[in-house]
């Protein structure tokens, strides 16, 4: 079938919202007043610009441009072709206690409200690079304490600076690249004023770089900068880099600290107020100082659970809560480290436990801070357990920031080694990548009573150790907990608009641990007027899901941050999580399958109501309910909103549940109902399920496409639909299928269940018998409980030997379902 574009263009043109590429600078001084231009797509009609931090006056400077981004063509490994955009210049104030760190900015338009892309603020003053800064005779001079915001143009783009510094000095150089969405491998290069090689640095955490150098005499110095390998440049490959005295935290012990209480930590650096050099702690040849400060956790239990750090947040750091530790010395404050917060007691890697023989001793619960700090370093710990006591083993590195490559092992005490745990292959989704060089949490069963060991390295142990090589391995009880992250349902960087009387959907991720299993409810709290969020749910067990969000017809135009909860219920007590957003920093194509995708943690979540939705989905039942196995079917429909609406719909089920894979169905207003198929190649877990219908327009053409950019799909999301799997069975039951019943004696029937799926409802058993001989019987298996035991009645005048044949049924309701279970021709034998 095929459409024509007429009047499709000019439709999604007006319901197209905006998409943001590019922010320069990509950040400034707090209370600065700056010149701010944004480029993307759909700009044309941009109104401000949302901050997640208040008090920031925002300006229009002029209308939009159209701008072409060109590929270099005597460059390889660029561009690979031109990218139409629009470019809109803001003025821009911020305040002067504006929070210091990376935040989210966004567009906003008549029409929406664009994905975020990074602004950090800054306590020093700001400089924009100045081409052509390319060669040593063009380095572009700067004053020491200064950040610049550059863009290196070309894979073989070069940027000089020169600065002018003193002798005895200690310059950091730092450059970000990664925490600020860009995709520059940065590399760095410092040179004296008489021309000798003072120093390089590249990938001190991902792509960002850090250089450190104590200047040699008075004079002039220049810095190099540069993509590694001359082989990615282009509009994306911006970065901020800070020259100066300025003080810069490499590690910190311990790495946790627990809530309520006052801690000493140890912090290694560079230019620390107060520091003092230690020899032992060294980075790229670099001796750091060292100094002690104390920091404080909070009690309250909403802040507990929140990751306050306003350094870059990677899908990685999902499941962590946290708190930001800073420094500050006479120029400037430093960056900020994570501190996470500890359930039981901290302690710190005591040194000297390089064998089994001088494994520390742990007392359980804890949490041990750590670090390789020499090359070789292998250290051991030990506890005592009883036979049959378990513990959960938890090894945290590169989720913490740290570069290194985790391992550990536990053995008994005849040097018994059990499963070795490395690298974690465990991959959410490719949207939200969180495969992990760190091992995966361990749950240990100990065989016997005694005394058992914990080994924790690295892979590169041998070759690399120091400061940054740290380490947090939590170790005791297994404690069930979880952690949601959501995202807009798109494989492209995306802002959430709503359509007045339409919905829209976000993808979350369930990040379970401890054990944890059960079914998590979703709602918002405090939603702005006309937004309204339907119960939903998180099935036992699912890591994937979907939930959706929608205005009402006559919802005001608004701008605001939502608020979505998570609750469970665990070892009987409520659970409330906070979910946290995320979004994807470059696009990627249609089938991500297998293709990872750039994504990190938004600072807030985001929404926009504007205009008339342009139409609706929606499913012809609230509930389907079906046995497990059984195909799937939800009869759906489309109905158009705008008048102006005759666009084809796909329709299909977001992210359907493990197992599950969904068929879509067009719809037009030809054809405005069809049925939506979910198949099974794999049956999955019965269960509560929230299923969520997406329609997405499809735009064809005749003949070639359009010149420009595309205008988007017109995606919208139903309210949800409950999908109940019931089960064939529940339990696998168990009797005595030949008994011998006592005329003289009491009898009873043992009926034992196997249970399935963790099912912990009680089952109601009935005994049914074939001859009057033996009366009919029942009783409960309850909650929890695996058996029973029956009387039987043997009926007066019963004769010796009779056998009566018996139905056993056990009956258990699975969300009002009743699911029976039977064993038929169990022999009931009459004896003396």
């Amino acid at each position: 079938m095929i459409f024509a574009l007429c009047g499709v263009s000019a439709l999604s043109a007006q319901t197209s919202p905006p998409r943001l590429t590019q922010v320069q600078p990509a950040g400034a001084q707090k209370g600065a007043t700056l010149d701010l231009v944004v480029s993307g797509q759909f700009l044309d009609n941009a109104e401000t610009l949302h901050f997640d931090f208040p008090g920031v006056k925002v300006q229009l400077a002029g209308d939009s441009e159209k701008v072409t981004i060109k590929p270099n063509p005597k460059q390889k490994g660029g561009m690979k072709g031109p990218v139409a955009q629009t470019a809109q210049r803001f003025k821009v104030t911020l305040p002067a206690d504006a929070p210091l760190g990376i935040h989210d900015v966004r567009v906003v338009t008549k029409l929406g409200i664009s994905n975020p892309r990074a602004f950090v603020v800054g306590d020093l003053k700001e400089a924009a690079e100045k081409e052509s800064n390319d060669d040593v005779d063009k380095a572009q001079k700067v004053d020491l304490n200064t950040t610049v915001n550059g863009i290196v143009l070309s894979p073989t783009d070069v940027d000089y600076y020169a600065f002018t510094g003193k002798k005895g000095q200690r310059i950091v150089i730092s450059c970000l690249t990664t925490s600020i969405d860009s995709k520059l491998p940065a590399q760095l290069q410092l040179y004296g004023n008489d021309g000798k090689y003072l120093g390089v640095s590249r990938a001190y955490a991902n792509d960002d770089a850090v250089l450190d150098a104590t200047l040699p005499a008075d004079g002039e110095y220049l810095l190099r900068l540069s993509s590694f390998t001359y082989t990615q440049g282009g509009a994306d490959y911006f970065y901020r880099v800070t020259i100066g005295t300025g003080p810069w935290i490499d590690a910190v012990s311990p790495l946790a600290v627990e809530p309520g209480k006052e801690t000493k930590v140890t912090v290694w650096g560079r230019n620390l107020p107060g520091g003092v050099p230690d020899p032992s702690a060294q980075v790229d040849g670099r001796t750091l100082d060292k100094i002690t400060v104390t920091v404080k956790a909070p009690t309250d239990p909403q802040k507990l659970q929140r990751l306050d750090y306003s350094g870059v947040n990677l899908p990685l750091a999902a499941a962590l809560d946290g708190m930001e530790l800073r420094v500050k010395n006479d120029v400037g404050s430093s960056n900020p480290f994570l501190l996470t917060y500890a359930s039981s007691p901290v302690v710190l890697d005591a040194g000297g436990n390089e064998s089994p023989e001088k494994a520390q001793k742990l007392t359980l619960p804890c949490e041990v801070s750590g670090r390789i700090e020499k090359k070789g370093d292998r250290d051991w710990y030990s506890f005592t357990l009883k036979k049959g006591e378990t513990i959960r083993i938890d090894v945290r590195g590169e989720r913490i920031g740290s570069p290194i490559d985790l391992f550990f092992q536990v053995r008994d005490e005849k040097g018994k080694m059990f499963p070795e745990q490395d690298e974690n292959p465990d991959i959410t989704s490719n949207l939200f990548y969180t495969r992990s060089e760190d091992p995966p949490a361990y749950k240990f069963t100990a065989p016997s009573d005694g005394v058992y060991s914990l080994l924790i390295t690295s892979r590169e142990a041998v070759s690399s150790a120091g400061p940054r090589h740290f380490y947090l391995a939590r170790i005791g009880r297994d404690d069930p907990d979880f952690h949601l992250i959501a995202m807009p349902a798109a494989n492209t960087p995306e802002g959430v608009t709503l359509g007045q009387g339409g919905r829209q959907a976000w993808v979350v991720f369930a990040f379970r641990e401890g054990g944890f299993t059960g079914d998590i409810a979703l709602s918002g709290e405090a939603l702005p007027p006309g937004i309204s969020m339907p119960p939903q749910k998180i099935a036992f067990g699912q890591k994937t899901a979907a939930f959706v969000i929608g205005a009402a017809p006559e919802a005001p135009p608004t701008i605001a941050s939502l608020k979505v909860v998570g609750t469970a219920s665990i070892g009987g007590k409520k659970i409330v999580r906070e979910v946290r957003g995320a979004s994807i920093i470059f696009p990627g194509p249609a089938n991500v399958n297998n293709v990872i995708l750039i994504s990190r943690m938004d600072r807030e979540m985001v929404l926009a109501v504007r205009g008339q939705a342009p139409y609706a989905v929606a499913a012809d039942k609230p509930t389907i309910t079906v046995i497990q196995g059984e195909k799937i079917n939800i009869p759906v429909k489309m109905t158009p909103i705008r008048a102006d609406f005759k666009l084809p719909v796909q329709v299909l089920v977001l992210n359907p549940p493990p197992g599950l894979v969904s068929q879509n169905v067009t719809l037009s207003n030809d054809k405005k109902s069809g049925t939506v198929a979910l198949d099974s190649k794999t049956p999955p877990a019965p269960g509560v399920y929230t299923l969520v219908l997406r329609g997405q327009t499809t735009i064809l053409t005749k003949g070639a496409p359009p010149k420009g950019p595309q205008p988007p799909n017109l995606v919208e999301a139903s309210l949800p639909v409950t999908l109940i799997i019931v089960p064939k069975q529940l339990a696998k039951l168990a009797v005595d299928k030949n008994l011998k019943v006592s005329l003289s004696k009491k009898n009873e029937l043992t009926v034992r269940v196997d249970r399935l799926f963790d099912f912990p409802g009680e089952f109601k058993v009935e005994i049914v018998p074939s001859k009057k001989e033996i009366a009919p019987a029942s009783g409960t298996i309850k909650e929890g409980q695996d058996e029973t035991n029956i009387p039987l009645t043997i009926a007066s005048g019963a004769k010796v030997g009779t056998t009566v044949q018996a139905t056993v049924r056990a009956t258990a309701m699975f969300n009002g379902v009743p699911i029976i279970h039977e064993v038929k021709n169990v022999n009931l034998v009459v004896s003396k």
